[in-house]
């Protein structure tokens, strides 16, 4: 009797392996794999979106860059008829994810309320990624299914 289920564990973890998402990448929500638009949202419903698997993008009033940042995500955006969530810097404040995210813009890969990997407005090293849509899409391709 313990050898069958000794057994019937080994099955199991094999199997389960086998069928296991060994890329890394997570898969969006499906509601967010459509015509690639901004979804406009507030703090309130960030918050409560702690199982959803979303790209959300948060955005200053003001722009800095040479090319507008939002050009070159919705570039990417329609390319893939992925949709991101956006809000305001302000508003994105009110939010849980502001204890690790502190500028804007940015876009942030959000998988069951953990941050997967998000861009740094404050850092040299993600400024391609700001200014050139086939940069920003190898990132992204990096950590979601596309």
């Amino acid at each position: 009797m313990q050898k069958k289920i000794l057994s019937l564990i080994i099955i199991t973890l094999l199997l389960s392996g086998c069928f296991h998402n060994n890329s890394g990448k997570v898969k969006l929500n499906k509601e967010y794999y459509n015509d690639g638009s901004f979804i406009k949202v507030s703090s309130n419903q960030i918050n409560k979106l702690k199982n959803d698997v979303y790209i959300l993008y948060t955005y200053n009033n003001f722009c800095t860059f040479q090319i507008p940042c939002e050009d070159i995500f919705s570039e990417f955006m329609k390319k893939r008829k992925i949709d991101f969530l956006s809000i305001s810097f302000e508003e994105f404040r009110n939010t849980y994810l502001y204890d690790t995210v502190k500028y804007a813009p940015s876009v942030i890969i959000v998988s069951n309320g953990n941050i997967i990997a998000y861009l740094d407005a404050n850092s040299d090293d993600d400024l391609d990624k700001y200014q050139d849509s086939s940069v920003f899409e190898k990132w992204i391709g990096n950590y979601i299914e596309i």
